[in-house]
C-alpha cells in the first residue's frame, strides 16, 4: 500500500505521481526558506533575507508548474544548485557555527531518491554522483574560507548561533533520514516489480493461456524428471491422453469462441478430477496429456472420472445446450520404456477408442 501511494502506477498516472512528489519537495523547501527569511530579517542579515524571500516565491511558483515532465531535469538542477548556494551564502554571512552546511549532506540521499524515483531521469547515476562531487567540493571550500575570515555580518548573540545550529542539524538529519528511507522503499519497490514481472513471464512460459494447464515444453520437463525418478527409485507413473470428441463441429457450427468455451470448461473439469500430485497439459489443439503419479490401475480410475464428469456436465453456450464427450487412452510405465514410447502407446489407445465409438477409456 505504501509503495502504491508513493509510486503509483505506470504511464500517465506515474507521471502524475512524479509531479506530486516534486511539488511536495518544492513546497517543503519553500516553507524551510520562509522560516529562514523570518529569522534573517529579525537578525538584520538583509541580503540573505531578501535572497530567501525570492527563493520562497520561486519555489511556490515552480511547484505549480511542475506537471511538465520536460522540466524535471531543470528543476532538479535548480533545487540542487539553490541548496548549495544558500548553504554557502548563509555560512559566509553568519559563520560556520550556525550549521547551514549540514544541508549539503542531505542532498546526496535526496539526489539518489530523485534519480531513481522520477521516471524521466531513467535512473541516470550521473545526477547523484555530480551532486555528491559538488557537495564535497563546496564543503571543503567553505570549511577553508571560514577558518580564515570572519562572518560578513559580524558576530551574533550565542543564542542565535545555538538555535540555528540545532535547528539546522535537526532538519538536515531529518531530511537525510527521510530520503534515505524513501530511497530504500524505491529500491524495494523496484525489486518487487521485477519479481512480479519475472513470475508473470515464468507463468506465461510454462502455462497455456487458455486452459491454464502446463504447456508442452513444461510438461516435457516434468515427464523427463518423473521418468528419471521412476528408473532410479522404481516409482511408477502413468499417462492419460485425452481428445475431445467431434471438437471441430463446435468451431465450425458456433465459432472459435465456442471452441474456447468448451476447452476452458473441460480444463476445469479435469482439474477437479485429478489429484494434487498429478499434472495436466494441453498437448495440442483439443488434446490433453495427464501425468498420473501412480500405476495404470489408478490412472484408469482417474480417466473414467474425467470421462464421466465431462459427459454429465451441462455445457450451455449462449443459450444452446452442447453435448460434449471425451475419449481417453491410458499407458503405464515399464522398465524398458521411454517417455516417447509411453506417449505413443497412450495416443494409439486413444485413437482405438475413437474407432470403437468414442466417449470411452482404453487401457489395453
Amino acid at each position: 500500500m505504501l509503495q502504491n501511494l508513493l509510486y503509483g502506477h505506470q504511464g500517465d498516472s506515474q507521471t502524475n505521481y512524479d509531479a506530486m512528489r516534486y511539488s511536495a519537495i518544492l513546497s517543503g523547501s519553500a516553507i524551510i526558506h520562509f522560516i529562514f527569511m523570518v529569522f534573517f530579517y529579525i537578525m538584520g542579515v538583509y541580503p540573505v533575507a531578501i535572497y530567501n524571500t525570492a527563493i520562497v516565491i520561486m519555489y511556490f511558483y515552480i511547484a505549480k508548474i511542475v506537471s511538465n515532465i520536460k522540466l524535471y531535469t531543470h528543476l532538479y538542477l535548480i533545487v540542487m544548485a539553490e541548496v548549495v548556494l544558500h548553504s554557502c551564502l548563509a555560512t559566509l554571512f553568519v559563520g560556520w557555527g550556525f550549521g547551514f552546511m549540514f544541508y549539503l549532506s542531505s542532498l546526496i540521499p535526496i539526489s539518489f531518491y530523485l534519480a531513481f524515483s522520477i521516471t524521466s531521469f531513467r535512473r541516470r547515476l550521473i545526477y547523484p554522483f555530480v551532486t555528491a562531487g559538488t557537495v564535497f567540493v563546496a564543503y571543503l571550500v567553505m570549511r577553508g574560507l571560514t577558518f580564515g575570515i570572519e562572518p560578513i555580518s559580524g558576530k551574533f548573540p550565542i543564542g542565535f548561533e545555538v538555535l540555528f545550529n540545532y535547528m539546522n542539524i535537526i532538519i538536515g538529519l531529518a531530511l537525510t533520514f527521510v530520503f534515505s528511507a524513501l530511497f530504500a522503499v524505491e529500491v524495494n519497490s523496484m525489486q518487487l516489480r521485477m519479481e512480479t514481472e519475472q513470475e508473470r513471464l515464468e507463468d506465461e512460459a510454462s502455462y497455456d493461456p487458455l486452459t491454464h494447464f502446463l504447456n508442452r515444453r513444461s510438461m516435457d520437463e516434468r515427464l523427463n524428471h518423473t521418468h528419471r525418478n521412476a528408473i532410479i527409485n522404481d516409482m511408477p507413473y502413468s499417462l492419460i491422453m485425452g481428445d475431445i470428441d467431434h471438437f471441430k463441429i463446435f468451431n465450425d457450427t458456433y465459432g472459435h469462441d465456442c471452441g474456447d468455451f468448451v476447452l476452458q470448461n473441460i480444463s476445469r473439469i479435469i482439474s477437479a478430477q485429478i489429484r494434487s500430485k498429478d499434472s495436466a497439459c494441453r498437448w495440442g489443439g483439443e488434446e490433453f496429456l495427464i501425468l498420473v503419479n501412480d500405476g495404470p490401475d489408478i490412472a484408469v480410475e482417474v480417466a473414467n472420472r474425467i470421462r464421466a464428469a465431462i459427459e454429465s456436465f451441462e455445457f450451455n453456450y449462449e443459450g444452446k445446450a452442447l453435448h460434449v464427450t471425451i475419449t481417453l487412452g491410458v499407458s503405464g510405465y515399464y522398465s524398458s520404456a521411454k517417455v516417447k514410447t509411453l506417449i505413443e502407446i497412450a495416443d494409439k489407445r486413444l485413437y482405438k477408442g475413437k474407432s470403437n465409438g468414442r466417449n470411452q477409456v482404453v487401457s489395453s
